[in-house]
């Protein structure tokens, strides 16, 4: 496959060029002077469009973290996690592709214009017709299964292979552990298409997190989980349970779409590589200039993580969102849900980013000393606000017929402020 070089574009417009650098094992970016020129700082933090370095039209080099795959930050963005990692893998193995030869910037030309937020690669591997398509979501869902449960011995022909192309196209480039597809929703009629080009008037773009079919009910709790964050003051996009088959599934309405418009996205972890605590999601919201409505948003976003034992809280989990006119606001919150593991040891429950320099055992007075360095107007009053939104849990987990003993087991594990 070997895709030596590709072209970054936003908007219509070169951003730069992306080479793969095979004796370091790591991507080469340098920006277009026209997109220079154009003055949006796509990644003001990390390659500066203004710092010494682009506008003396000197290449950037791709970090060799594990997390970034030997591309520059901004372009690792792009990149999706499990799921999407094992759709390529399978992708790769049925066009008969030597992994040998396949490098970060393949995986970019493989998802072309298909990532999620706005940056887009050419040239991009064709996946046949880009139009829209109908989705069955169960009947696509239980071939996701066999492709990825029986990856070595599915034959994929006939039928199989339109069910392959449809799944590829619709469910290849979102992050996250979890099965997911990039669906679009018409609420009237309740019709499903594809959702990874443009879209037709009456649909909205969605995230579609299938549920795995277990007795755990993960799409439930998430949908219980938006609950209780938007009763404390959470900023989330408009989400819903919907069931197809015999399962129910969690749906979200995208953020990096608005209609048929691209937002630009960088996680925390492309914004500040560095991050290890949510007093670094402070910092970014400061070097961005950014309004202090999205600090009190962080706020509020942190002590619903700590109350609800939301773990899963690394610096992927996190993001800010760019205009056209190059304004980054913080954006709407997203996977809050219980991620805490229960049949696993207490050390493998920990957070991710650290709060007052603790992964664990986090009181009040933690809370207390992140509200008053970062300037939260009344933080006390925010801290009893979630915890006050957090008692409605078990009333909305009967609701939807949660099984009691879980909901129990569940709730005494919250963290009491």
């Amino acid at each position: 496959m070997e895709t030596n070089v590709v072209k970054v574009k936003l908007w219509g417009m070169d951003v730069g060029y992306l080479s793969w650098d095979k004796k370091n094992s790591v991507a080469i970016f340098e920006y277009d002077p026209s997109f220079i020129e154009r003055k949006l700082d796509i990644a003001p933090l990390t390659m500066s469009i203004n710092s010494p370095r682009s506008r003396k039209h000197l290449p950037w080099n791709g970090d060799k973290d594990k997390l970034y795959q030997g591309l520059p930050t901004m372009i690792a963005d792009s990149l999706p996690d499990k799921w999407g990692d094992s759709l390529f893998a399978v992708w790769v193995r049925d066009n008969n592709i030597s992994t040998k030869h396949i490098t970060p910037i393949d995986h970019l030309a493989f998802i072309g214009s298909r990532a999620m937020g706005a940056l887009e690669y050419e040239p991009a591997q064709e996946l046949g017709d880009n139009s829209t398509f109908d989705v069955d979501v169960q009947r696509l869902y239980e071939f996701a299964k066999q492709v990825l449960t029986e990856r070595k011995t599915t034959v994929i022909d006939g039928d199989q292979s339109i069910l392959w192309q449809d799944l590829i196209k619709i469910s290849s480039s979102p992050g996250g552990k979890r099965p997911k597809a990039i669906i679009a929703l018409n609420k009237e009629t309740g019709e499903v298409i594809s959702g990874q080009s443009s879209i037709p008037e009456g649909f909205v773009h969605y995230i579609l997190k299938y549920d795995d079919g277990s007795d755990y009910p993960y799409a439930k709790l998430e949908y219980v989980y938006y609950r209780m964050a938007l009763d404390a003051g959470i900023n989330m996009m408009p989400s819903e349970l919907r069931v197809y088959g015999n399962l129910t599934h969690f749906l979200t309405e995208r953020f990096d779409r608005i209609g048929n418009k691209k937002i630009h996205i960088q996680t925390l972890a492309a914004m500040w590589p560095v991050s290890d605590s949510y007093e670094d999601i402070f910092t970014v919201i400061r070097h961005l200039k950014l309004p202090y409505d999205d600090s009190k948003q962080q706020f509020l976003r942190t002590v619903f993580n700590v109350i609800t034992r939301n773990v899963d809280d690394h610096s992927k989990n996190f993001a800010f969102c760019m205009d056209e006119q190059g304004s980054w606001r913080l954006s709407p919150a997203y996977d809050l849900t219980y991620s805490v593991d229960l049949d696993a040891p207490a050390y493998m429950n920990r957070h991710t980013l650290s709060i007052n320099g603790k992964v664990d055992n986090i009181i009040r007075s933690d809370l207390e000393k992140v509200g008053a360095t970062n300037d939260i107007q009344d933080y006390n009053s925010l801290i009893d606000k979630v915890a006050l939104a957090t008692d409605a849990f078990e009333k909305y987990c009967a609701e939807l017929d949660i099984d009691r003993k879980l909901v129990e087991r569940i709730k005494s594990d919250f963290v009491q402020i």
